[in-house]
């Protein structure tokens, strides 16, 4: 598990469960994806680099569980094979470490272009930090220019105890037989000593509104996402910088995919 300045980060951050869930993992896997770059050293702000992870997580919707139960949490967890690969063609490999089939592609009809696969260990953890199951995930990352990077994280399906139903989608269609939901979630993250505002109050309450405390000023983000499952293993395809063109957007690349695994 990281260190401890990772955990008191964790502490100092108010989310879901839902969000909690996947924090660990992301925090490393999406952000820190080198072995030379997970050294705290060289974080200049660890707090910082924390609530945005905490923000990923709350995108991350096939592997949440609920704080009581047996699992508590999910997390990175130290595994053989692990490590970062530039290109799909070692998508075989990758599948035989994982033990479940991935399907990707090199590109999308919108230009989007394979650029990396990251393959990370990861556990489901009791309250205690114990590992109740270890397995793989395996995090892509599209890019295009004068665009922002899209991520690709799929994951397996766990039968796990105590395990916890994402939010609900903001949308969902079903695309070659395959349920797909969509989410835009708004995040604002906000100095410790933020008093949340009735406004803040009220959409919270609403849904897919999230604040995390953490940051030097108020900022406020858009991400959406879209999440289905083929053949066992969860895909959750992430725009971290949403617009009003991020569901058709997210929506025809999920087909992409789901076509590509057909």
């Amino acid at each position: 598990m990281p260190d401890k300045r990772f955990r008191e980060a964790y502490d100092a951050v108010t989310l879901s469960n839902e969000s909690a869930a996947r924090i660990w993992g992301v925090l490393e896997q999406e952000l820190l994806p080198c072995e030379e770059k997970r050294s705290m050293k060289k974080l200049k702000n660890p707090i910082r680099i924390f609530v945005i992870a905490a923000l990923i997580a709350v995108l991350m919707v096939g592997s949440a569980y609920a704080i009581s139960g047996v699992a508590h949490s999910t997390g990175t967890h130290a595994m053989r094979g692990t490590g970062e690969y530039t290109t799909l063609s070692s998508l075989p490999k990758v599948e035989k470490t994982a033990g479940y089939p991935i399907t990707a592609v090199p590109e999308f009809t919108n230009g989007y272009l394979f650029q990396s696969m990251y393959l990370g260990g990861e556990a489901a953890y009791d309250e205690t930090y114990t590992p109740l199951r270890e397995y793989y995930s395996v995090t892509f990352t599209y890019a295009k220019p004068g665009a922002r990077e899209l991520t690709l994280s799929v994951d397996p399906v766990l039968d796990i105890p105590g395990a916890h139903e994402p939010p609900a989608p903001t949308d969902s269609r079903t695309i070659d037989g395959v349920s797909v939901r969509f989410s835009l979630d708004h995040y604002k993250l906000v100095p410790e000593d933020y008093e949340k505002t009735e406004a803040d109050l009220a959409a919270e309450e609403a849904g897919h509104f999230y604040i995390s405390y953490g940051s030097d000023a108020v900022e406020e983000h858009e991400f959406a996402f879209v999440g289905f499952t083929l053949d066992g293993a969860e895909y959750v395809l992430m725009d971290m910088a949403a617009d009003g063109n991020s569901e058709e957007m997210l929506y025809a690349m999920a087909a992409e995919l789901i076509a590509a695994h057909k």
